[in-house]
């Protein structure tokens, strides 16, 4: 008996704190901060409108260029047509690279290098190498080595003018209840490499759209993965990100869905995006955030 009346208790504290968004707070001053916030999400972009290739290691010798017939073809107005060579020790599985005749490869800390061992780190990517307005590491995702590849001057990155927006709507701005795990939750989602791929997962997010409870598992700090019924029509299919700012204990926090943006799989088939878990899939139209649709 003592279990469903605080099953129940604990309903009506998420209804009371967990409300539907009804306050007005949209204005001016809200218009100017989300300006910053659209120009800030614009400005990180860049990264990855520079990405110009992502590459598995599936065989003990790869070469690398702009030329026809390098295992590691990569289309960049910046790239030689042979950069180099990547061997992989089938024993431990280092990589190593050795850069071609005449083709200047530099460190982060602008040291000339022509052969290299590319350790990777607890994240398992490799240091940076830089090949004029290129850079090149190793990375590591679902237990596979992959190279990704960078070009300050990328077309993409004058070609590409943003996505549209819904309206800003206070209908889609939320009191919510943020409660933390006990310990972090490993898990796996889907991803763009079409293989699922491991993520850490801090608590739930719970809100009330229109009397109806929603929840929401978020990630470290506040990386939250949303899909709703817009996705793969008005919205990009593989769901929209979201950061929320989080109490440092369980608490109210403020979910503000016209914050909502594309991953950069929207725009780069280069990225290594994860989806959304199932759970984060929310059963009404989310009509706030960005659009798939380009500007």
């Amino acid at each position: 008996m003592l279990k469903y009346f605080l099953k129940a208790i604990s309903l009506l504290v998420l209804c009371l704190s967990c409300t539907d968004s009804n306050n007005k707070r949209i204005g001016p001053e809200y218009e100017l901060e989300f300006s910053k916030y659209s120009k800030k999400i614009d400005e990180g972009r860049i990264k990855y409108l520079q990405l110009a290739g992502l590459f598995k290691f599936n065989a003990a010798e790869h070469t690398f260029g702009s030329a026809l017939g390098n295992s590691f073809l990569v289309e960049s107005p910046s790239a030689a047509a042979y950069i180099g060579t990547f061997k992989t020790n089938s024993t431990d599985s280092i990589i190593g690279f050795t850069s071609a005749e005449n083709v200047e490869i530099k460190t982060a800390d602008d040291s000339v290098v022509q052969t290299i061992k590319l350790d990777r780190d607890e994240s398992g990517s490799s240091e940076m190498l830089f090949h004029g307005d290129m850079k090149w590491q190793v990375i590591t995702r679902s237990g596979s080595q992959y190279l990704r590849v960078w070009d300050k001057k990328h077309p993409m990155v004058e070609r590409f003018n943003g996505y549209a927006k819904y309206p800003l709507n206070d209908e889609f701005i939320f009191d919510g209840e943020f409660n933390y795990y006990e310990s972090s939750q490993e898990a796996e989602v889907p991803s763009q490499l079409g293989v699922n791929a491991r993520t850490t997962f801090i608590g739930t997010v719970k809100f009330i759209y229109r009397g109806k409870p929603c929840e929401l598992q978020v990630g470290q700090n506040g990386f939250t993965m949303v899909m709703d019924e817009t996705s793969g029509n008005e919205t990009y299919g593989g769901g929209r990100y979201i950061y929320l700012d989080l109490p440092e204990q369980n608490g109210p926090v403020e979910i503000d869905f016209n914050r909502l943006y594309n991953p950069p799989c929207s725009f780069s088939q280069f990225t290594t995006c994860l989806y959304p878990p199932q759970g984060n899939h929310l059963p009404f139209d989310l009509n706030a955030g960005e659009l798939i649709r380009r500007l």
